[in-house]
């Protein structure tokens, strides 16, 4: 069901006038020109993005960044919000795709559109939206997490299992996984707590979750192909095809380290936490494209993305935008993203010949099949209240799984829980 709601655009009208007082304001016209060597401030926790700071400093004595990185993850948000509104805010820092309607609701962002030609034709047009709001463009993509079938290689291979192509065949071979000798042996889990790859598959099947017309959001999360994307799954957990253990949980890990569940769907950064988590299973994964639909026009969602922005408040736009340029956009910067383990949102870097992972060391294919699924990517339109909708989902599909309650009530209850906060 559609809903629709103007109050993020109050709160955002609201919140710019409380910045414009705090702050020093933005954009390139009102830039200070100064007279000496300009220090930038740069919030971000990607791992060994130091390194690519230091490179900079080094080539750069008249632009020098500090990068500090004093949140992660859904609390980065909370963190920028509160330094600016105390005119106390960084000149740049690194948000997720999905915190972007977040930062642009709150009117904290400064827009890029000044630079725009110098940027977006080093993404695709999918990547691009990720970072645009209502066609103007407010962040330069960093790093990308298009989902691949992360799967035992080796017990594909001594079961005679092939990987599915479609989800069709994917409930086949589960079925198959469930018949092997033991009995206790499933191809994937599935737990409420993967709410951002829920929505993933709901994406894949052609979901809409959130719009932005006529100055106003929408939100239609109880729609066909969402719901198509239940009962699916509701199948296979009704079933017993798929394991349903809490990610990460004890009884997860020893599945997956004992051979018991086969697969995983995850980024193209998963290799790096699966050889921490399973070093035991060195040589025995492998990447695949996810099942589809429609083979015939394959669909990838991402599990993970982020990109850098600039602050409203910043007294050196220009500065920012041309460090945040070298570091995400040229050639430069996405050969040395590609050096420091990044999956680059920039084309550029997904073309680079690059050792295989860590956890697959003679699998030279990996990159080529990350880089074919992310060619394949779905445009989304992540909400102002994205986090939201994960919790929502993480309660209410738990609910489900668990018994507690009916899965026919899933999909309307996330969605008025997502339009009643929007308001």
């Amino acid at each position: 069901m559609a809903r629709r709601s103007r109050t993020a655009l109050a709160v955002a009208g609201v919140l710019a006038i409380a910045l414009s007082a705090c702050s020093s304001g933005g954009g390139a016209e009102e830039t200070k020109e100064d007279d000496g060597p300009v220090t930038l401030e740069f919030w971000a926790w990607g791992s060994n993005i130091d390194k690519r700071v230091e490179v900079w400093n080094a080539e750069n004595p008249d632009i020098q960044v500090e990068i500090s990185a004093p949140a992660a993850g859904n609390d980065m948000p909370v963190q920028v919000l509160s330094a600016v509104r105390a005119g106390q805010g960084p000149d740049m820092a690194q948000a997720e795709f999905t915190q972007m309607p977040t930062y642009v609701s709150a009117g904290v962002l400064h827009d890029l559109e000044a630079n725009r030609d110098d940027i977006v034709d080093k993404f695709s047009e999918e990547v691009i939206e990720s970072v645009s709001f209502d066609g103007t463009l407010y962040g330069i993509p960093q790093d990308l997490g298009p989902a691949l079938l992360m799967h035992r290689k080796d017990l594909f291979a001594a079961n005679g299992l092939e990987v599915p192509t479609t989800w069709d065949e994917f409930r086949s071979l589960a079925e198959k996984v469930r018949t092997l000798e033991g009995g206790d042996k499933y191809l994937l889990n599935f737990s409420s707590l993967d709410a951002d790859l829920f929505m993933g598959l709901a994406l894949q099947a052609g979901a809409e979750w959130w719009s932005y017309e006529d100055d106003a959001w929408q939100v239609n999360i109880d729609d066909d192909a969402t719901q198509e994307v239940l009962d699916f799954w509701k199948g296979l957990v009704e079933d017993d095809l798929v394991s349903t253990y809490q990610t990460n949980s004890p009884e997860y890990i020893e599945a997956v380290a004992s051979g018991r569940v086969f697969a995983t769907i995850a980024g193209a950064w998963a290799p790096g936490p699966l050889l921490n988590q399973y070093p035991d299973t060195v040589g025995l994964w492998a990447g695949a494209q996810i099942p589809q639909w429609d083979t015939d026009e394959p669909r990838v969602f991402a599990r993970g993305g982020s990109a850098d922005v600039i602050l409203e408040g910043t007294d050196h736009y220009e500065q920012a935008v041309e460090f945040l340029t070298w570091l995400n956009a040229s050639d430069e910067g996405a050969e040395g993203l590609v050096e420091v383990n990044k999956f680059t949102a920039a084309l550029h870097g997904q073309e680079i010949d690059r050792t295989p992972p860590a956890l697959m060391p003679d699998d030279t294919e990996y990159w080529p099949t990350a880089s074919e699924a992310a060619s394949h990517l779905v445009s989304v339109q992540w909400g102002p209240n994205t986090q939201v909708a994960f919790t929502a989902i993480t309660d209410e599909l738990g609910n489900a799984i668990e018994g507690t309650a009916p899965w026919e009530d899933v999909l309307p209850t996330v969605d008025k829980i997502v339009g009643d906060d929007l308001g």
